[in-house]
């Protein structure tokens, strides 16, 4: 479907006078063909063209399953295109979580020099659901990955499954009429310089007081293990901005993300008298293998995936969960402590703990007190529904 906008756009108005920029009219385009998918993949090729850039280009297969399939009516993806050149593209879709419905947007990328076709794109999407308060960028959950928009950070390179982009987006962002809702920070832990005391006090007394245990992922239970931790999280993270609960779908999307790119070993579970209260999950960081391949599934990348073991140093602080009854007993402390003890010895010398939302102190405090710096914020961005809209 091709349909050039306007200020206002509605859907399926082709008899509207385009959208006019200095450069031309903006189109935007549907995709709908297996042709519009690659140039809607490859759209970052033509953005991220300095090769001393710290950006890591998804793998475009990882990209493509989180896109789903076509044609569903409550989800869509768009190019924006400036004299037949594809210049930007977005995604949306209808969500629906405790009966709350919103449209998220994700897979936002934009050529810096055409900050009018990410507004194109913006208007036009939610044209089409003007009831609803646009929120993003995600994929199209909150706990996907790739959440956010980096605006703070851009020197440093981002970990496994964290995004990169230029620093012009939240301006560009903000120019759609999106308002900053929520920040995301991360924290650079160095796993030589040990833990502070305190943490590892706390640690002690949780496992005193508690007769706390901790064990690691049985890699030949995946299935199990992940319905354990989704009980732990849905519980635990229940009051936290924004999350959803685990639901069957993400159970198997877990259980494949284990299977590919978790290292059993740090993965830790707490325990009182034999039940699972707590964990943390620890993702390494496969950045550096990915990165060569830009984008590609080859041979190379094989070969490295293949040797991961023996050249990644560092790993990303991916999820922290205890059960609200254990809350504020020193369960994430002695998780903590394990971890350093586990993940330091076989080579895990760098840890970033991304991402915690900007309003969760006591996750806040834990990574200062573990001796996180602060080195990243990632954005989340909400948008009204649109005048005289009726909002679910």
């Amino acid at each position: 479907m091709n349909t050039e906008t306007q200020s206002t756009p509605k859907a399926n108005s082709p008899e509207k006078p385009p959208f006019h920029q200095k450069d031309g009219s903006i189109e935007i385009v549907e995709v709908t063909t297996g042709r519009q998918v690659k140039d809607f993949l490859t759209l970052p090729h033509s953005i991220y063209t300095d090769s001393t850039s710290p950006y890591v280009m998804p793998l475009e297969m990882h990209m493509k399953m989180m896109m789903g399939k076509l044609g569903t009516p409550q989800k869509h993806f768009f190019l924006a295109k400036v004299g037949g050149q594809n210049v930007a593209r977005l995604g949306i879709k209808t969500h629906t979580n405790e009966g709350h419905t919103r449209l998220h947007f994700g897979f936002f990328e934009c050529h810096p020099q055409y900050p009018e076709a990410a507004k194109a794109l913006i208007d036009f999407a939610h044209a089409k659901y003007p009831q609803l308060e646009m929120m993003g960028p995600f994929h199209f959950r909150q706990e996907d990955p790739y959440v956010g928009v980096l605006v703070e950070g851009f020197e440093l390179a981002p970990f496994f499954m964290m995004p990169y982009n230029p620093p012009t987006y939240d301006k560009i962002l903000k120019g759609c009429g999106l308002a900053s809702t929520m920040d995301l920070f991360t924290y650079q832990v160095n796993g030589y310089e040990g833990l502070p005391e305190i943490v590892k006090e706390n640690a002690l007394k949780a496992k005193k007081e508690l007769n706390l245990t901790i064990r690691t992922l049985d890699p030949k239970n995946l299935n199990k293990e992940a319905r354990i931790i989704a009980e732990i999280f849905n519980e635990a993270l229940s009051e936290n901005w924004g999350f959803e609960e685990f639901l069957d779908e993400q159970v198997k999307e877990m259980v494949m993300l284990f299977k590919l790119f978790i290292d059993p070993r740090v993965v830790a579970f707490a325990q009182v008298d034999g039940k699972d209260i707590g964990c943390l999950i620890m993702i390494p960081n496969y950045n550096h293998i990915i990165k060569p391949s830009k984008g590609k599934l080859g041979l190379g990348l094989l070969m490295r995936y293949f040797g991961r073991n023996k050249t990644t140093n560092s790993i990303r602080g991916y999820a922290l969960g205890v059960l609200k009854k254990y809350q504020g007993h020193g369960v994430g402390s002695a998780l903590t402590d394990a971890m350093f003890k586990i993940g330091v010895p076989i080579g895990y010398a760098e840890c970033e703990i991304s991402w915690i939302l900007a309003n969760n102190n006591s996750m806040n405090e834990l990574a200062k007190a573990m001796g996180g710096k602060q080195n990243k914020v990632y954005r989340i961005y909400s948008k009204a529904p649109l005048n005289n809209a009726t909002r679910n």
